[in-house]
């Protein structure tokens, strides 16, 4: 990629980047109705593939994987995720995606998981003018099992 492909697609690239941060936002807002919003109609959600073993989740479909990741996420009482260091390639229509993710999760009764991991995007320009997640595979670098004692602060 060169910075060509950005001052040729400034457009194409701010509304991608405002596409990943929508939805890092919809799932910590825990909103559902956002989720689904940011998912082209015949999208795929790929979470871990075969290296996470039973793990593993994979949607299809913009209602399944937004039911799916809030099913996931509903048995959390803490799930925050922060996106960092987007690397798009807008051509035409078409745009793919990497971003780096750090989410941190507690589930209700106690424990804990640190992931970081990367999102490898392909993304579509949808009838409507918006961008929007064709697939969205998601693979895990590093997992920190361990129990997270801190003090959940209400919103």
């Amino acid at each position: 990629m060169s910075t060509s492909n950005v001052v040729n697609n400034l457009a194409a690239h701010a509304a991608i980047v405002e596409l990943l941060n929508r939805y890092t936002d919809a799932i910590n807002q825990r909103n559902w109705i956002e989720l689904k919003s940011v998912f082209a109609e015949d999208c795929v959600w790929d979470m871990g593939g075969p290296s996470v073993g039973s793990m593993a989740m994979r949607f299809e479909g913009a209602q399944r994987v937004c039911e799916g990741i809030a099913a996931a996420i509903d048995t959390a009482e803490l799930c925050v995720q922060t996106n960092h260091a987007p690397v798009i390639v807008v051509e035409g229509t078409c745009a793919t995606a990497r971003s780096t993710i750090q989410e941190i999760v507690r589930p209700k009764g106690g424990g804990g998981i640190m992931i970081l991991g990367a999102y490898h995007d392909d993304i579509v320009l949808c009838d409507d003018g918006e961008w929007r997640f064709k697939e969205r595979r998601f693979r895990i670098r590093y997992m920190d099992m361990s129990p997270l004692t801190g003090n959940l602060i209400p919103a």
